[in-house]
């Protein structure tokens, strides 16, 4: 058997998520029907991270084993060309059989997207969280700016009380069944004028690993600070308290990319 190592990027809005699921259109199933076009046979591929539905990609790390001799440039070329538009494989690398990206998973980084104003953006529409004017902080007078939709001051502040190590147990969904919930955070940014627009604004955090909607519940508390309903201060207690009920709401998953995931076996 041949060892193939992927990345891969997706646009999530059309897939129920990564893992293949019966009767339903995952991005998994989508590569393993590629993949076994080329391969001529059933192969399992594994992915580093299960992203929900609506969860879009650009650094989505995964594996297969084939058991036909192809050179990384002519998977690169022949999975595209065979992957449905909204999925594609950005390079390919042999590695040994049997590699498991899981376990070579050393940070990853998340981004999450929110559009700022009074009306949508249609060609955001599933790529953001758009903020309209029910969702602008309280300022006395009509927003015009990033920061008169929300306090970036006081989000930067809350971000910063995530940083280190500490228990995630109040920022993780209920059908999360981890027992261990203790994770590392580097880094969490918030960013004003993400893509040269000034109605868009990033939440971007770098991880050793993530709980089920850890991110989101980042983003859907951070949103919540913005808008004067939080402090820093709740933030660090939601940490301490572990309480699911003490961390703010689940933000859609249209706005979170999984941006990057740095390996081990890289450094």
């Amino acid at each position: 058997m041949h060892g193939v190592r992927v990345v891969v990027a997706y646009d999530g809005a059309g897939f129920a998520g990564w893992q293949r699921q019966p009767g339903q259109r995952t991005v998994q199933s989508e590569l393993e029907a590629a993949v076994a076009a080329l391969a001529g046979a059933d192969v399992r591929v594994r992915g580093a991270s299960r992203t929900d539905s609506g969860v879009h990609a650009l650094g989505q790390l995964a594996a297969f084993d084939s058991p036909r001799a192809i050179p990384p440039y002519k998977w690169l070329r022949g999975l595209n060309g065979k992957l449905p538009p909204d999925v594609a494989v950005r390079s390919a690398e042999a590695c040994e059989a049997g590699y498991e990206p899981r376990f070579d998973a050393r940070a990853k980084t998340y981004r999450y997207l929110l559009h700022l104003g009074p009306a949508r953006d249609p060609l955001l529409r599933d790529r953001a969280w758009h903020l309209g004017p029910k969702r602008a902080r309280p300022t006395g007078g009509r927003p015009t700016r990033t920061s008169d939709w929300l306090d970036l001051d006081a989000m930067r502040g809350a971000a910063a009380e995530l940083l280190g190590t500490h228990d995630f147990r109040a920022f993780r969904s209920a059908h999360d069944p981890r027992e261990q919930t203790v994770r590392t955070l580097w880094r969490a940014d918030v960013i004003a004028h993400f893509g040269g627009r000034e109605d868009v604004l990033a939440i971007e955090v770098r991880g050793d690993a993530f709980l089920h909607n850890m991110m989101r519940i980042i983003a859907g508390t951070l949103v919540e600070v913005g808008r004067g309903r939080r402090t820093a201060r709740d933030v660090a207690a939601s940490l301490a308290s572990g309480a699911r009920a003490d961390a703010g709401e689940t933000a859609p998953p249209g706005g979170l990319y999984l941006v990057e995931i740095e390996r081990r076996s890289e450094t």
